[in-house]
């Protein structure tokens, strides 16, 4: 079972990284409009456009994704299963949960195959 002073500093790690993807997530929803075909510009530069909402709607999805499994994490942190590993049932290293809270398993663990 995690201490509770690991699990209020992780709970303090997930808030804050949740808060910075929301102001991602708002910047790169704006950066998805889609690219109005105006005259004013060539098209080269249009497609340029196109390309790079493009490259930001993938940021954006991904953002939301990471956001999503940072917010699952954050509800799991108040039960007694949060930070055991899926795979082994030992305990995920409290290091590893601070640079990837949404972890459900051990470094190792995902790469074996079954």
């Amino acid at each position: 079972m995690m201490k509770p002073e690991d699990k209020a500093l992780l709970k303090t790690t997930i808030e804050r990284a949740l808060a910075h993807l929301r102001d991602e997530v708002q910047a790169l929803e704006e950066q998805t409009e889609p690219v109005a075909p105006d005259r004013a510009i060539g098209r080269l530069t249009r497609m340029d456009a196109i390309q790079s909402k493009n490259i930001a709607a993938a940021q954006l999805r991904k953002a939301q994704s990471r956001a999503a499994q940072l917010e699952k994490a954050l509800h799991a942190l108040a039960s007694d299963s949060f930070g055991i590993c899926t795979r082994c049932g030992r305990a995920i290293p409290v290091k590893r949960l601070l640079l990837v809270p949404e972890s459900t398993t051990h470094v190792r663990c995902p790469r074996r195959r079954e």
